[in-house]
This record gives structure tokens, C-alpha cells and sequence, in this order.
């Protein structure tokens, strides 16, 4: 199933395969009473010492009555050791606009695109591995 999403003012290519993989995923919540549904993709044996699959998290506001890409964060340990910490290392913000990679800042838009396709169909490949738990919340 494919979440309703409007992709009208979106600036980056989103597939409708992710737009349907979050449709399949979301529990069936009556979206009517929900303002906001969180997407919380864990890879269970990523660690700072072995690496892996980076945990994902993809949130979706509903504003005047329509579904909106809020942002996809993709999330990688920083540092050594146990000082080592889950930090953003993507940061893709559809409502500012705002685009973000770990060690370069803020991304110019045509970067930005780039990156996010290629990062798009990585995430997409790693969910149909059944690499991802996947949980899901709502306000």
C-alpha cells in the first residue's frame, strides 16, 4: 500500500517504491486522528565495532489535511570505543529544504539530489535484504 503522500513542492526524487514500503510497514492506525507517524528502520547488529546497515529514521507530518516527508535521517557511530555515538550523517529536511552530510555541512541542491538518489536506492536494496527492524510511531 502507498502512503498518501503529497510530492507536489519536493525538491528531491523520493520513489514511490519508498513511499510504498513505509505504506506497507505502518501499522494500521486509523490516519485520520494522527498529525505525525515516525519510521524507526534498526539494523540490529550494527555497533560501532563491526559497523553496518546505518539505522534510518523517516518522519511524515500531516499538515492541512495532507501527508508530507518531514525528513529521512540516516544515523552512523562517531567516535572510538564507548565514547563511540549515534550521531545524523545524512540529514535530508524536505519541509526546510535543507540538506545536510556529516563532514561537509550543508549540501547544494544539485548535491544533494545526487547523494539522496543513490542513498535512496541503498536504503531500498538493504530493506528488501531484510536488514531493517522496522517499528513505528504516531502522534
Amino acid at each position: 500500500m502507498t502512503l498518501p503522500v503529497n510530492l507536489d513542492a519536493v525538491s528531491l526524487p523520493v520513489s514511490q517504491n519508498v513511499l510504498t514500503l513505509l505504506g506497507d510497514t505502518h501499522t494500521q492506525r486509523d490516519l485520520a486522528n494522527l498529525t505525525a507517524l515516525t519510521f524507526h528502520f534498526r539494523n540490529p547488529t550494527y555497533s560501532p565495532t563491526t559497523g553496518g546497515v546505518h539505522p534510518v529514521e523517516i518522519r511524515l507530518i500531516c499538515q492541512a489535511g495532507c501527508w508530507h516527508i518531514h525528513y529521512i535521517t540516516d544515523f552512523s557511530y562517531q567516535g572510538q570505543g564507548q565514547d563511540a555515538e549515534l550521531c545524523k550523517e545524512l540529514d535530508f529536511n524536505f519541509l526546510d529544504n535543507e540538506h545536510y552530510l556529516q563532514g561537509w555541512g550543508p549540501l547544494p541542491m544539485a548535491e544533494a539530489k545526487e547523494l539522496f538518489t543513490l542513498w535512496q536506492h541503498n536504503f531500498l536494496a538493504y530493506a528488501q535484504l531484510g536488514f531493517f527492524t522496522v517499528t513505528v510511531s504516531g502522534d
